[in-house]
This record gives structure tokens, sequence and C-alpha cells, in this order.
């Protein structure tokens, strides 16, 4: 909804969510910890708070995964990791987390969107009677 061309739905669902609640966020850059590089999913400036969303498998993966946790605990950096299993209940979940860092209700514009295509939801249901008509 922002613009990010993101890499997977996941990334779409929780970059929308972003966008939505209003929260500042970066999506992939680089950083250095120590001299090494780590590229980050997301950044939130405001709370400085990392997400990084662990949508893939594979020894190669799982390798670069557990360097990148180590050096953000290195860095002393806040992380927000977001598995593939938390998707059964990801609105819920980013709402605890990310909660616990900014007021998600003075943020948030209390409106629905869809997750995929950013269409609001409410809009939608609004003219349910004018996409009736126009079909018939």
């Amino acid at each position: 909804m922002d613009g990010h061309v993101v890499k997977s739905k996941g990334e779409l669902i929780i970059d929308n969510y972003l966008y939505i609640h209003g929260i500042k966020h970066f999506y992939e850059k680089t950083i250095r910890v120590n001299g090494n590089p780590i590229k980050y999913d997301w950044y939130l400036p405001e709370i400085k708070l990392y997400i990084e969303y662990w949508g893939f498998y594979g020894k190669e993966y799982e390798a670069r995964k557990k360097e990148k946790i180590r050096l953000y605990n290195k860095g002393k950096l806040d992380l927000l990791s977001i598995e593939n299993e938390m998707f059964d209940d990801i609105y819920k979940i980013l709402d605890e987390k990310i909660g616990k860092f900014i007021d998600l209700k003075e943020s948030s514009n209390h409106m629905r969107y869809c997750p995929n295509c950013g269409f609001n939801l409410d809009e939608r249901f609004k003219n349910k009677s004018k996409s009736i008509n126009y079909l018939l």
C-alpha cells in the first residue's frame, strides 16, 4: 500500500499492517553491527525496533538466520522475529508485540483493509448495494 515492493505474501501483510497503523518504517536497508552487514526486513525508527520475517527454510537460510540473530543480540538491537506459524493470527501477534512500544489505538485509523490488495473493506461493504445493482 505504501509502494514497497516486497518478496512474499507474508511480507506484504506485515508491510501493509505497518502502513495502515501509520507506523514509520524502512524496508530492506543494510546496517552494520560491529563491522558486519545485516540487511533487515523492517526498521521502525520511532521505537528502534527491527522486524525480521523468517519465511524460508533450508540449511543455508537457517545458518544465515542464526547469524543475523547473533548479530542483533551482539549489537543489543531490539528484534521482533516473525515465523510462518504466526500467520494463523498475525494481526493479534503484531498488535501484542508492537503494542508494547506504541499505542496502536492512537496510530491506527481504525479502518479495515484487505491484507493483499489494500482495498478499504469498510468502503467495499458500504457500497455493497451499488455493486449488486451494477452486476444485475
